[in-house]
């Protein structure tokens, strides 16, 4: 089974849930902590461990942070340096990273994480240039109808 915490600063953790939820659904086991919070103001250690050890041979677990280096990033990390080898830690995670682990049908390996990591890095939209860019909506989504077609088969 796959299980995920999402660690964060504020309510970052919680909004990560809620999205989730909105655009995949229930079913998935996903804890949070939102550090620093009127709900999680003191030691938030024991809720991390308490994940940790909720994990068996047979589970998947990742823990997501938000800023590496930051407290959070470094008291999972504090409490993680004798993990299973089937725990591991993302940071600098955002929507679509978490989204792409909770979908991912292939085992969880590090080669696997590091390409979900890779495809999940932010991206900049420059309206300047594609403003000036003499593709046309109909280039883009293939000029001819034959080929149309074959975009959306």
């Amino acid at each position: 089974m796959k299980k995920i915490l999402i660690a964060t600063h504020g309510m970052l953790a919680e909004g990560l849930k809620s999205s989730i939820h909105v655009l995949a659904g229930d079913g998935y086991y996903i804890q949070t902590i939102n550090a620093y919070t009127d709900e999680c103001q003191g030691d938030y250690s024991h809720q991390i461990e308490t994940f940790i050890s909720s994990l068996n041979q047979d589970d998947e677990g990742v823990i997501f942070t938000d800023l590496l280096s930051g407290s959070v990033n470094q008291k999972v990390c504090q409490l993680c340096v004798k993990k299973p080898p089937y725990l591991h830690i993302v940071t600098g995670t955002n929507l679509m990273c978490v989204l792409a682990v909770l979908l991912e049908t292939r085992p969880l390996t590090q080669e696997v994480l590091k390409e979900i990591v890779e495809n999940s890095v932010v991206s900049l939209i420059d309206f300047e240039d594609q403003n000036q860019s003499e593709e046309t909506d109909e280039d883009f989504l293939c000029v001819e109808e034959e080929e149309r077609n074959d975009c959306f088969n």
